[in-house]
C-alpha cells in the first residue's frame, strides 16, 4: 500500500511539466534504455502502470517516484525547470506531511475540508487509475449527487491561503474537485462496474478500508451530519468538446 503514496501518476507529472503524456512517455522510454544500458535499476525512478482512456482502451503511463521528478527535474533548465521543482517538491512534501503527521484513523489521501472528511479527484485518479475528469462511469448521473456525495472549491481561490487554512493544496487546477466519504463508496462501485475498466484489488481495499475505519471511528458524528442541508453550487468542467460536467 506504501507504494500507492510515495509516486505521481505521469499524466499529473506532464501537467507539472507542462508537456504532452505522449512525449513525456517518449522521454522516459528513453531515460529507461540509458538505465538499462548502465546497469541501474530504473525501477528507482519509475515503474510501468496502465490506465483505460476514455474509450476503455488500456494505455501506457508510469509511476513516478520522487528520485525520478529528480531526475526529470535535471533534465530541465530554465524558468520550466524551476517551476516544475517546486510543484513536485510540494506534492510530496504535502504527501509526506499528511503520512508524519495524520491522526491515527486517517489515511494520507483523506483531508478535513470545512468540517468534513474528503477526497480530492485528483488522489482517487492516482490511486485508482481512473480520470473522472476524461470519463464518468455509466450510472454515475443516477448515482453520484453534486453537493452530497462530491462538491467542487476554488476558481478565484488565494491558494497560497487555502494551503495556510487547510494544511494541503490542490495542485494548478482551477478547481478543487472532492469526494465526501459516501460519495468514495458510490464512485468505487460504479467503476467496478465498468466492463472497459478493471479496478485494481489493492486500491478498492485500500480506501474502503479507510472509510470503514474513519467510519467506526466517528459514527455519532457522521449520524448527525447526514439530515444537513447544503447550500446547492454549481460549477462546470471542461472535460471533452461534446461533453460537460455540470455540479448542482
Amino acid at each position: 500500500m506504501k507504494e500507492l503514496n510515495q509516486t505521481l501518476d505521469s499524466r499529473e507529472v506532464a501537467e507539472m511539466v507542462e508537456k504532452a503524456h505522449s512525449e513525456l512517455l517518449k522521454d522516459m522510454r528513453r531515460y529507461i534504455t540509458q538505465f538499462n544500458e548502465g546497469k541501474i535499476p530504473f525501477v528507482d525512478f519509475f515503474r510501468e502502470d496502465s490506465y483505460k482512456d476514455r474509450k476503455g482502451e488500456k494505455r501506457p503511463c508510469y509511476r513516478i517516484t520522487k528520485k525520478g521528478c529528480e531526475f526529470i527535474a535535471h533534465k530541465l533548465t530554465g524558468v520550466k525547470g524551476t517551476i516544475f521543482t517546486a510543484r513536485y517538491i510540494n506534492r510530496f512534501h504535502e504527501m509526506e506531511e499528511k503520512l508524519n503527521h495524520q491522526e491515527p484513523d486517517k489515511p494520507w489521501f483523506i483531508r478535513r475540508f470545512r468540517g468534513n472528511d474528503i477526497m480530492l479527484w485528483r488522489d482517487f485518479t492516482s490511486i485508482t487509475g481512473y480520470d473522472l475528469k476524461r470519463r464518468l462511469p455509466q450510472g454515475w448521473s443516477d448515482s453520484i449527487v453534486g453537493g452530497r456525495d462530491f462538491n467542487g472549491y476554488g476558481w478565484k481561490c488565494d491558494k497560497e491561503q487555502f494551503r495556510k487554512t487547510y494544511g494541503f493544496d490542490y495542485g494548478e487546477e482551477p478547481c478543487m474537485m472532492y469526494f465526501y466519504l459516501c460519495g468514495i463508496r458510490k464512485a468505487l462501485r460504479l467503476i467496478k462496474n465498468d466492463r472497459k475498466f478493471t479496478l485494481p484489488q489493492e486500491a478498492e481495499t485500500l480506501l474502503l478500508d479507510a472509510i470503514t475505519g474513519i467510519m467506526e471511528e466517528k459514527r455519532p458524528q457522521i449520524e448527525g451530519r447526514t439530515s444537513r442541508t447544503t447550500a446547492p453550487i454549481q460549477i462546470i468542467i471542461n472535460m471533452e468538446p461534446e461533453k460537460m460536467l455540470s455540479v448542482r
